[in-house]
């Protein structure tokens, strides 16, 4: 790990001073957050609300020149990566299966029906929300309950939309709905997904499923995502790796590489047939921090002796720039890949700045957040194996857009923002403001940001399209009234919206008794 860094110079040779993350305040904030005391990375997130009724343990939080820790969601930090005791080596065998023929198949049916009041369990009749829609309600176009899973508090990584149709990873089975709820194929490996990148390549993605050794998150396979199958199935490489082991995997897909970190080793393997790519190693003593996919393929390293670096890999293999990070800082999160926006912070996770790169690997500009909090959803990341996993925000390539933390406003109640930020300059553009409910980027549609605001106690969510002069929110889809209280219920959930739908899927199930969970919820008009 790099050395603590001397405290930071206030010159115009050194930008982050302008933008230190450098407070020893703690305790918990408003919302139930909390900001960890000095030599505290991390701390735990108090239940409770916040002011939209939003599960708080879902929070990350950047704060400007206050302060600045990306915090572990879910209530402190814990293993992201569970695995079995079996020592046997999994086949490469699977099924697909069409649906409705898979009788052992765990993953309920979806249904258009869902409840008006919420806690209902499992089995228990539900009416159908679509029976009580209000004038200018979206339809639930289907929501599939959360299906019986093997332990309480299983995370279920591995969600994508497709054109038509998503695929939901659960435990061994990789599952696609079609838009009218239908399932479209059913996928079964031998043991669970375990970590899975959020981009694509020509309709297929690499996932990794548990291993034969505790933790061990070292089986890779491809999918068709189209056809449900599975093209290839190999070990992980094994260089780096502490005793054979791979826990706490993170991995990030761009083009036909997928670049993978692990607690105690890294690699990088084509997507075409899974083997590996002989990446340029990192210097003696150093090691890589993780990756981050999507258009590009970054990775982040850093070095005992307080360096660190972020590099662009192309599709050959060969690294096309190096962006050399100041002395005593690290890459903490890479918001963006193209184009490049990320987070710096020291070895205790505080201080640094967030920075947005050229194309050519030189600083573009520094953000000028000031003393304003932000809130981006950053998840649980232990060892910073998953750099790219943050939501919550979206970029153009001019434009970086960071939803702030729900404030008091003079009145008693409560507001959130978006903050758009010029690429070219740092400065910030423009604030769009909602009342009562966290307001977050979901992705660019043209030169409009769509926006997903989340329900509040007594409201359902709403999609949003805001202009690029930031004007007022407009209404995209109002969600049902009925289905409030499941589209709050979700623990930690992946939100996206395209082709006029806006899905919601679940990243963890609780397996709490008495509740109605859902895996998917899929709105339209």
């Amino acid at each position: 790990m790099p050395g603590v860094p001397a405290p930071p110079r206030a010159d115009s040779a050194n930008p982050y001073a302008q933008n230190p993350y450098t407070s020893a305040q703690g305790g918990p904030g408003y919302g139930g957050m909390y900001t960890p005391p000095p030599g505290q990375p991390y701390g735990t997130l108090p239940s409770g609300g916040g002011g939209s009724g939003r599960n708080t343990r879902r929070k990350a939080v950047v704060i400007g020149a206050a302060v600045a820790v990306l915090l572990a969601a879910g209530g402190g930090v814990y293993a992201a990566v569970s695995g079995g005791d079996d020592d046997k080596k999994p086949t490469a065998a699977s099924t697909t299966t069409p649906a409705g023929q898979d009788r052992h198949d765990p993953t309920p049916a979806p249904t258009g029906k869902g409840e008006s009041t919420g806690g209902r369990d499992r089995g228990e009749s539900e009416s159908d929300p679509n029976d009580v829609r209000r004038a200018g309600e979206a339809k639930v176009l289907y929501q599939t309950p959360a299906p019986e899973v093997s332990k309480k508090g299983l995370d279920v990584p591995g969600f994508w939309a497709m054109k038509g149709y998503v695929v939901k990873a659960v435990e061994d089975k990789i599952v696609a709905y079609k838009d009218d709820g239908t399932k479209k194929w059913t996928l079964s490996l031998p043991k669970a997904v375990c970590a899975a990148p959020n981009s694509t390549t020509d309709g297929e993605v690499v996932v990794a499923y548990e291993g034969h050794g505790k933790d061990s998150c070292s089986q890779l396979a491809l999918i068709d995502l189209d056809k449900g199958v599975k093209v290839w199935d190999h070990d992980a490489p094994e260089e780096g790796s502490f005793g054979g082991g791979h826990t706490n995997m993170g991995m990030a897909q761009s083009g036909d590489l997928v670049g993978m970190s692990w607690f105690g080793g890294s690699a990088v393997i084509k997507v075409r047939d899974g083997k590996e790519v002989a990446l340029e190693k990192p210097s003696p003593g150093c090691s890589v921090d993780g990756y981050a996919g999507g258009k590009a393929l970054l990775r982040a390293y850093s070095c005992t002796n307080g360096t660190a670096k972020l590099q662009k890999v192309a599709s050959n293999g060969t690294i096309t720039w190096t962006y050399v990070v100041r002395k005593g800082y690290k890459v903490d999160k890479i918001f963006s890949t193209s184009p490049v926006v990320i987070a710096l912070s020291d070895q205790d996770r505080k201080a640094g700045g967030i920075l947005a790169i050229s194309d050519r690997g030189k600083e573009r500009s520094t953000l000028a957040v000031g003393k304003q909090s932000y809130q981006p959803l950053c998840g649980t990341d232990l060892f910073g194996t998953n750099l790219g996993s943050c939501q919550g925000v979206a970029a153009s390539m001019d434009t970086f857009y960071l939803p702030t933390e729900m404030t008091q406003d003079s009145a008693g109640g409560s507001t959130s923002e978006i903050h758009a930020f010029d690429l070219d300059s740092g400065k910030r553009k423009w604030a769009a403001k909602v009342a009562g409910r966290m307001l977050l980027p979901l992705r660019m549609d043209g030169k409009n940001l769509v926006a997903y605001e989340e329900p509040s106690y007594d409201e359902a969510g709403l999609v949003v399209r805001i202009g690029p002069d930031g004007d007022k929110p407009k209404t995209v889809l109002k969600l049902p009234q009925a289905t409030r209280e499941a589209e709050n219920g979700f623990y930690s959930a992946t939100h996206d919206y395209r082709n006029g739908i806006f899905y919601i899927a679940s990243n963890r199930i609780t397996g709490t008794e008495g509740t109605s969970e859902k895996l998917i919820m899929a709105f339209g008009s």
